[in-house]
């Protein structure tokens, strides 16, 4: 007798495709952010160093370690960024051209003949002058800066009760070697205003002034400091300061006011 066939049922295993799983998209990177190049009327502090070419000689810097290096650091001096209107001559001609299309952070080394520096030497600017004219209680000497009317002048040569004043300026038919580094822009009315006040009252401590703004009005507010209230310069700063305010910003300001605070002492108590 046969045995019954046993047939195995086949089992059909489902294929599954599993999809791939997307790969996160990128961030995107974030670009820098794009840093403007300076143009003609832009306000910026800046960092200056200037050398004489022939002889390396230090004649201009606003940084202290660099005057002190060079032995030439003065404690009158203030040694600190120094604020340029960019093609508004307010220095040399070379530096001011080459601070067009640099960027804050940027340093760059120049050297300029003396028509982008100082000028030419002009042999009609050296003049006999008659010594009775120069006022001075010193003794004049040959390299003496004396100032006759509204010149200054460097004596040439001294006798027979004449002086020989040269009106040239100092560094003129020089050619310079100028190192320069951009610290900062000013783009805010305020900051801007704050720049050309302590231009003004050089070597005056910030705590000495306050600057209040109400609409276009400014006052400028000095502090009992008797270095600056019987500063025979105190006049000049403030039509210098109104000058600037004026020229340079009066889009935004219309009025200035100086306000000065002066110490009065008690009077004796009378003795009973």
């Amino acid at each position: 007798m046969s045995k019954p066939r046993t047939t195995k049922k086949s089992t059909k295993v489902k294929k599954t495709t599993r999809k791939p799983k997307a790969k996160p998209k990128a961030k995107p990177k974030k670009k820098p952010p794009t840093v403007a190049v300076l143009k003609e009327g832009d306000f910026i502090l800046a960092d200056f160093v200037g050398y004489t070419h022939d002889d390396h000689r230090l004649f201009d810097t606003t940084k202290e370690d660099v005057a002190k290096a060079e032995n030439v650091f003065d404690e009158q001096e203030i040694y600190q960024p120094r604020l340029v209107i960019v093609g508004q001559g307010w220095i040399v001609p070379g530096v001011d051209e080459a601070l067009i299309g640099m960027k804050v952070g940027d340093t760059k080394k120049i050297v300029l003949e003396p028509e982008k520096a100082f000028g030419v030497r002009d042999a009609s600017q050296v003049r006999i002058i008659p010594r009775a004219r120069i006022k001075s209680d010193q003794k004049l000497a040959r390299g003496m800066r004396v100032r006759i009317g509204n010149q200054s002048g460097t004596v040439r040569h001294v006798g027979g009760g004449r002086v020989t004043v040269d009106f040239n300026p100092i560094l003129a038919g020089h050619t310079v070697d100028y190192k320069i580094s951009v610290v900062k822009k000013l783009s805010k009315s305020k900051e801007k205003l704050e720049a050309f006040v302590f231009r003004r009252f050089t070597g005056v401590e910030a705590g000495s002034i306050t600057i209040t703004t109400k609409g276009k009005t400014v006052t400028i507010g000095i502090s009992a400091d008797p270095r600056i209230l019987l500063n025979q310069s105190l006049q000049i700063w403030k039509l210098g300061l109104t000058h600037d305010i004026e020229t340079y910003l009066k889009d935004k300001y219309t009025k200035v006011f100086f306000t000065e605070e002066w110490e009065v002492s008690s009077p004796p108590t009378p003795e009973s």
